[in-house]
């Protein structure tokens, strides 16, 4: 919206909170006019006027200097009088608190207060915090991609993280299974297992579960054994690829009854 101040004819874009206060009056920048904006709303700001070519005139020589004197004398008189006018209505607008409207560039664009290429570098980074913080929860499930596993071992020696041997027990087969009496204790049984790593990494030791059976199939004894329990040679803390590890597990008979095992490779 534009008004328009009746005294010095100057256009200015108004807003809705300067026509609320004081019931619309606004004080003009240009000359300190104080008028009612809203009865000099405008739609559209009106167009520059070009300025009439007006034909060079001769001075013209006055017969009377005492007149011209006397005009100017006048005129003095008018501006100083309308200067304290001016001055008296720019103390009654401050006093009652009349917004000032200035005169701005009517199609002028509003400014940036941030700029777009900092939004940009924020946004970036907001990213790439993203990403950090995902790769460092889910670090032991993305290292299961081989293509992942030699970054994610860069960044944890610089992170301070630690990362899962990769496991994959089907890969873990026994070759060999034997059972037979405990060579020292009664009601005791030995058994010994071989198993190989056949995939293609070095994965962590399986836990072995022993389970006893009677004549009828049903298990009387069950018992899960660590790599630490069972591994007869010092662990190196993973299995690797195509290399042989023999297992010895010691386990009780109740009753002698048990006449039959299963040895099973499961994960912690």
């Amino acid at each position: 919206m534009y008004t328009q101040c009746p005294a010095c004819l100057t256009t200015f874009k108004v807003t809705p909170a300067q026509l609320e206060a004081h019931g619309g009056m606004v004080r003009c920048g240009i000359c300190s006019a104080v008028f009612h904006a809203e009865q000099r709303l405008l739609q559209v700001p009106p167009k520059p006027k070009q300025a009439e070519a007006v034909p060079p005139q001769e001075p013209e020589t006055t017969k009377n200097d005492r007149r011209k004197r006397s005009g100017k004398t006048r005129r003095r008189s008018g501006r100083r009088r309308s200067d304290k006018l001016q001055a008296i209505d720019e103390k009654l607008a401050e006093e009652a608190g009349i917004p000032t409207v200035t005169k701005q560039p009517l199609f002028a664009k509003p400014r940036l207060r941030v700029s777009f290429l900092l939004w940009g570098f924020a946004s970036l980074a907001l990213l790439m915090l993203l990403a950090g913080q995902f790769v460092y929860f889910y670090r032991n499930e993305l290292a299961t991609l081989p293509a992942w596993r030699p970054y994610l071992v860069d960044i944890c020696l610089y992170a301070g993280c630690k990362l899962r041997p990769l496991r994959d027990i089907s890969k873990i087969e026994l070759l060999q299974t034997s059972i037979a009496p405990h060579p020292q204790y009664e009601n005791a049984l030995r058994l010994r297992a071989t198993l190989v790593n056949r995939a293609a990494f070095r994965q962590a030791y399986p836990w072995m579960e022993v389970s006893l059976t009677s004549n009828a199939g049903n298990v009387i004894a069950r018992r899960t054994f660590s790599p630490i329990q069972y591994s007869e040679t010092p662990l190196e803390g993973v299995l690797m690829p195509n290399v042989v590890a023999t297992a010895l597990l010691d386990v009780t008979n109740p009753d002698g009854k048990a006449v039959g095992y299963e040895i099973r490779l499961v994960t912690p």
